[in-house]
């Protein structure tokens, strides 16, 4: 990596900063000017590394991400150590002030912004002499002109700080510290412009009246920001500033002057002996009025700063319906169903930029009133595939999604664990490249928010044989939200809303009902699931709406031909909707049967999800596979496929005329052709030796018909298809007796 140019102090035009060849440096290493330091900032030589690094974030490594950064070289841009090294340094009077600050503008920080929007209002401002990316990539560094004054540091911290807060954006905290560090970054757009020399001014720390009580907006500021610092010189002004803060804090004055008393002196002197006590005294001399009262009573609604949670007006969002308060903070949204928490969410917020408390007061109930009507919302939350904010069903409701699927980033690279695990369980190339092509288009859909139809993905195999892994990889690779649809599509319950928020509907091993009837049910469920341009989704206490949820299904189930009776009938409604791939046991590389196994074999192949996603991305159907509806053509495995024919009514059917027919009273006339109701007629006959199997598996209207043109299409031996009577319309079968060799 490019070192920073170190700088004779004797020779330097600018004024020197200190330079650290990592962050757990001791000591400096040098000095250096902010010019050298952005010369190395826009350098290639450091590009590689820093590019490193942003790879750690995209793939979700935040620990090593910031292991890796600290090993970067960096400088305390508002100023260098003298001797020793950097801890306590500006406290010490060991540290020369540049009169620089370091602004930084995190993208967690500053949701909404984009990367150079904030370079912009930076370089927007006479103040500002240089800005550059972050190392992450997703924030923004600035240097911006104050006093060359440690003593003065923290007030102009006060004064950027509340400055750009005007214009939404937030400033990390640690900026207020002289000696922190900023590390080499690579932007090649990174700018400086040392002829600017305008300077942020420090801020106003305390502002009172002429009988010595806090001013309006006071009260508001002090209950805001945390125990006031002491300074390195300046004692008796502190003292003062310390008292009021404890005072507006409901402290009482034995409790202030304890308080004050508890500073030792280490970074000047001394208190006298009854300094403290004095200073106590006096702050508690000053009559609290009326309009001093009303203050703290709103002032009671902020807390601290640095730890208080604020609500922005345009984050607030109301459901009407539910009756409940939705706000989004950082990437969530937090429900309330009071009033009263929103209120001081609100009040915390506005009280940056109105400082009178009545006129807080007003503004707080005039903003929730007016995002009451403005933020009104129909319905709140989850819907599979669907980007987080606002929306409108299919009748123009309003709605509120508060969450969507956070897919793996495409990172190219290697996915060793994930390729084995596939090579084991499909061992015909051709499961391999249905399985791969179906979760490829299934990645497309939800990435880019649109439900394309899909056949149900079916994996049977042994137990143990690591069908529910697959599932598990396929699930994440959609961003890890799955739910079980067999209770809703099967009609066990009314409500489905659980369902719609999940991207994948997983069947696995699911012990359902295996009547014939049940299995239709699920496979006309499945049908208007996921065919249809809309879907009802039904939520308790709510109106139902008509939403698009971005969907895929599989099930999972052991290969016996019992088992395989919970998928639906594959019939000619079916036959273009189910993929049924074979699963062959998979060896895994760790034990799983212990809980630290399990979240071993997890971790590995949450570190393959990037590069594996990267492949789906490039994925292409074979042309063969290609299905123009779906995309992925309703491939199915010649040996499960007769597992399940096996159990199918057109098979059961089959044998039992075969054991019908073998009693030649009834069916003295073979070979012949005849109608449904004729074969029904006979087989449940009662004569007939198999009367009672007969009616229970034609126990529906027009069972028999079904059955028969399904054995004729299979190319049995004992049912062929007849003439169609146009006279009559009935379909007619010609039985043949024979048994069917196949």
């Amino acid at each position: 990596m490019q070192p920073i140019i170190m700088t004779d102090p004797t020779t330097a035009p600018e004024p020197l900063v200190s330079y650290y060849s990592a962050a757990n440096a001791p000591e400096p290493a040098g000095a250096a000017t902010l010019t050298a330091f952005m010369e190395a900032v826009t350098s290639v030589e450091n590009k590689r590394t820093v590019e490193r690094l942003r790879e750690r974030l995209a793939a979700n490594d935040e620990e090593g991400y910031a292991k890796a950064k600290r090993s970067l070289a960096a400088v305390s841009l508002s100023g260098k150590t003298t001797t020793g090294g950097r801890a306590k340094s500006h406290e010490q009077d060991r540290f020369v002030h540049s009169g620089y600050m370091q602004i930084d503008f995190d993208g967690k920080d500053n949701i909404g912004w984009t990367v150079t929007e904030m370079r912009d209002i930076l370089q927007a401002d006479p103040r500002v002499v240089a800005a550059f990316v972050s190392p992450s990539g997703d924030g923004v560094k600035g240097v911006a002109r104050i006093q060359p004054n440690v003593a003065t540091h923290l007030a102009s911290f006060i004064a950027v700080r509340e400055f750009f807060a005007q214009h939404n954006l937030t400033v990390d905290e640690s900026c207020k510290d002289p000696g922190r560090l900023c590390f080499v970054s690579w932007d090649p757009d990174g700018w400086i412009d040392l002829e600017r020399t305008e300077i942020f001014e420090p801020a106003a720390q305390l502002d009172f009246d002429q009988g010595g009580a806090p001013t309006k907006g006071l009260v508001l500021r002090m209950r805001q920001d945390a125990f006031p610092e002491p300074p390195i010189s300046k004692i008796h002004s502190w003292l003062m500033q310390a008292a009021w803060w404890c005072r507006i804090n409901d402290m009482t004055e034995p409790q202030t002057a304890a308080k004050l008393q508890g500073y030792d002196g280490t970074l000047r002197r001394r208190l006298q002996p009854t300094e403290a006590v004095d200073a106590s005294r006096k702050v508690f001399a000053v009559a609290r009025d009326n309009t001093w009262k009303i203050s703290a009573d709103v002032a009671a609604r902020i807390g601290p700063s640095s730890t208080s949670t604020l609500y922005i007006p345009e984050d607030v969002f109301y459901d009407a319906p539910a009756g409940k308060y939705l706000i989004k903070v950082g990437n969530t949204y937090h429900q309330q169903s009071k009033r009263s928490p929103v209120i001081t969410g609100l009040t915390r917020h506005l009280a940056k930029s109105i400082s009178d408390p009545k006129e807080l007061a007003a503004s707080v109930r005039a903003t929730i009133n007016a995002r009451e009507l403005d933020g009104g919302i129909q319905w709140s939350g989850s819907i599979a595939g669907h980007r987080q904010g606002l929306t409108n069903d299919i009748d123009d409701k309003p709605m509120l999604i508060l969450s969507e699927a956070k897919l793996p980033v495409p990172v190219p690279g290697d996915c060793p664990t994930i390729t084995d695990l596939l090579s084991q369980a499909f061992a015909e190339p051709i499961a391999m490249q249905v399985f791969i092509s179906w979760l490829a288009g299934r990645y497309r859909a939800v990435r880019d928010h649109t439900h394309i139809p899909s056949p149900m993905l079916v994996m049977a195999g042994e137990v143990n044989s690591g069908k529910s892994l697959l599932a598990w990889i396929a699930s994440q690779c959609l961003g890890g939200r799955s739910a079980n649809p067999y209770s809703a599509w099967s009609g066990g319950i009314l409500w489905n809303d659980d369902i719609i928020a999940s991207e994948m509907l997983l069947v696995d091993d699911c012990a359902g009902t295996i009547g014939m009837a049940a299995r239709r049910g699920f496979g006309a469920s499945f049908k208007e699931a996921m065919y249809p341009h809309m879907v009802q989704m039904r939520k308790r206490n709510n109106s139902s709406v008509s939403v698009r949820p971005v969907w895929a299904c599989i099930v999972c189930c052991n290969n016996t031909p019992e088992a395989l009776q919970i998928i639906p009938p594959l019939d000619a409604d079916m036959s273009d909707k189910v993929i049924l791939l074979h699963v062959s046991p998979v060896t895994l590389p760790v034990d799983t049967s212990t809980p630290a196994g399990r979240v071993t074999m997890q971790a590995m192949i949450r570190n393959d999800l990037p590069a594996f996603i990267a492949e789906l991305t490039d994925w292409e159907t074979p042309p063969e596979l290609h299905d123009s509806r779906s995309g992925i053509a309703a491939w199915r495995d010649p040996d499960l496929l007769n597992s399940v024919d096996a159990e199918s009514p057109a098979r059961r059917l089959e044998v039992l005329l075969e054991v019908a027919v073998e009693d030649r009273g009834i069916w003295y006339d073979l070979p012949r052709e005849m109608a449904a109701i004729e074969i029904e007629t006979r087989m449940t006959d009662p004569k007939s030796s198999v009367r009672e199997q007969a009616r229970s598996l034609l126990h529906w209207h027009g069972a028999c018909g079904a059955a028969l043109s399904r054995l004729a299409k299979m190319g049995r031996s004992m049912v062929t298809e007849g003439v169609f009577n146009s006279h009559d319309k009935t379909k007619r079968f010609y039985i043949t007796g024979e048994k069917s060799t196949k």
